[in-house]
């Protein structure tokens, strides 16, 4: 299957990335799909 999808690369600090982590295992979510849906809603929020 294919996706016209782009990839999107963030560097951040462990510190930091743990803590999005954290996050996203409380949402039951990947730190990749957490990452989209707050894009998503900063994208809908100033477009």
């Amino acid at each position: 299957m294919t996706t016209n999808k782009k990839r999107f690369v963030l560097l951040i600090d462990p510190e930091d990335y743990e803590k999005f982590k954290k996050l996203a295992e409380e949402q039951n979510r990947t730190a990749g799909n957490l990452g989209v849906t707050i894009i998503k809603e900063y994208l809908k929020k100033h477009s």
